[in-house]
């Protein structure tokens, strides 16, 4: 079974051996790859919309009937098992799967890791868990039609200055080229909004302030 690039990006920082819980898992495919590839013993995958649920689980049904799947049609972590220990969620925009965690945090007792993956507001989603007592492990950027950063937490506490929690502390050590080029087509696309529209003052001097703070982090790596 292939995954897309992104989704195998995901799937290689899961962590192993434990109990995995996929939400808004929509055709279900990271989780039969985490379960045929041994990654996780048995695992939980949620969507909360119809059409995406009937899909995971038509994809799913052989291992749901093996006892190695649990499906459900609900709203983010809502009846969650506290057997759970590992939580993904990719594919959401970040002040989404902030709201969906804020909106949980009965649960957090028992989750050890969260691995996300937002669609922007990646900034927000770091400062949220590191606030709800987590640490981040582990960070890529893979580029599938659109440039996604995925970033692995664990519970336990760390402190981070400002532009990790803007670029992430694992990737500004890791200095990847794919990280590199995400920020170099942002000034390049920041730059092109400045010549092409009229923007208000304020908006002109926020996304020149971005320019220069992005290019001060790829001088320095």
């Amino acid at each position: 079974m292939k995954l897309s690039k992104r989704l195998q990006v995901i799937a290689d920082m899961v962590p192993t051996n434990i109990p995995c819980a996929d939400i808004g898992s929509d055709h279900g495919l990271l989780v039969k790859y985490l379960i045929e590839n041994n990654i996780v013993p048995f695992a939980y995958a949620s969507d909360n919309k119809v059409g995406p649920y009937n899909r995971l689980t038509t994809n799913l049904l052989t291992l749901i009937n093996r006892g190695l799947v649990e499906v459900n049609l609900k709203d983010g972590l809502e009846d969650l098992s506290e057997k759970y220990r590992s939580v993904v969620i990719a594919g959401m925009g970040g002040d989404l799967i902030v709201k969906i965690i804020k909106s949980h945090q009965n649960l957090l007792k028992n989750i050890d890791y969260f691995l996300l993956s937002p669609h922007g507001n990646e900034k927000e989603v770091r400062e949220c868990l590191i606030e709800l007592g987590y640490m981040i492990v582990d960070e890529n950027v893979v580029f599938e039609d659109h440039y996604y950063e995925v970033i692995l937490f664990e519970k336990g506490k760390c402190d981070y200055h400002e532009n990790e929690m803007i670029y992430g502390p694992i990737n500004l050590k890791k200095r990847s080229e794919i990280f590199k080029e995400k920020y170099q087509e942002k000034i390049t696309f920041n730059l092109n909004i400045i010549e092409k529209y009229q923007l208000s003052d304020e908006r002109k001097n926020q996304i020149l302030k971005e320019i220069e703070n992005d290019k001060n982090m790829l001088e320095k790596l």
